[in-house]
């Protein structure tokens, strides 16, 4: 919360308090500093504008040894202000056209370099790669044409015995040439269809043909 506007302050205040409240929003950045009797931002009051603070003398060693404190710490602040001159220099270097050119000529170097050496070691892996499938497909052609001549085998021995088989029935089959005999025999020839057979499986043909009228007088 920011502190009310009261009576009896002067335009200085009152404009660095409307400023505070005009930035209250954003609370993040905003670093707050407490004070006593008064705001930091007033002058000096005329009664101690010119009165010259009495200070508390100091021990000749304690006085030595902030001598040295500050004496390590100006060497350490120029070290690094120089330090960062260095950088500064060496990176406003690296901006200048010949050098920025020069660095892109050996940056492409190094990487045409290196893809020249992904090139051929890709290249080795792809040429021991087809190797290798080359043998597994010739591999497997010939175990293809092992297995189609088996099946080849095998369908001509199924084949030849159909032939074979078509040759051994030919000699009944029934031709222009012995068709009329054909007939003959046929005709002359009596087949009798009546047959039985009994409970162990057994088939009896041509049984001795009994008339009902017998049976019916015995």
């Amino acid at each position: 919360m920011m502190r009310s506007v009261t009576l009896g302050t002067n335009a200085l205040t009152v404009r660095n308090l409307n400023a505070c409240d005009c930035l209250k929003f954003n609370g993040t950045q905003i670093q707050s500093i407490r004070w006593k009797r008064k705001p930091i931002w007033l002058p000096t009051a005329k009664s101690k504008m010119f009165r010259i603070p009495e200070h508390a003398p100091i021990p000749e060693d304690e006085k030595i040894e902030l001598q040295r404190l500050n004496q390590n710490y100006k060497t350490l602040s120029n070290s690094v202000l120089k330090y960062f001159h260095k950088k500064h220099n060496e990176t406003v270097k690296t901006l200048e056209t010949h050098v920025l050119e020069e660095n892109m000529k050996k940056d492409f170097e190094i990487c045409s370099y290196l893809n020249d050496l992904w090139n051929k070691q890709v290249a080795a892996a792809r040429k021991e790669r087809l190797a290798n499938e080359r043998v597994n497909r010739m591999e497997e052609i010939a175990m293809k044409l092992k297995e189609k001549q088996e099946r080849d085998l095998q369908i001509q021995k199924r084949v030849d015995a159909e032939i074979r088989k078509a040759k051994e029935e030919s000699s009944t089959f029934i031709t222009p040439k012995n068709i009329d005999k054909s007939i003959d025999d046929a005709l002359e020839t009596i087949v009798d269809h009546n047959a039985a057979i009994d409970l162990n499986g057994n088939v009896y043909k041509d049984e001795p043909k009994i008339s009902v009228s017998l049976n019916a007088t015995n």
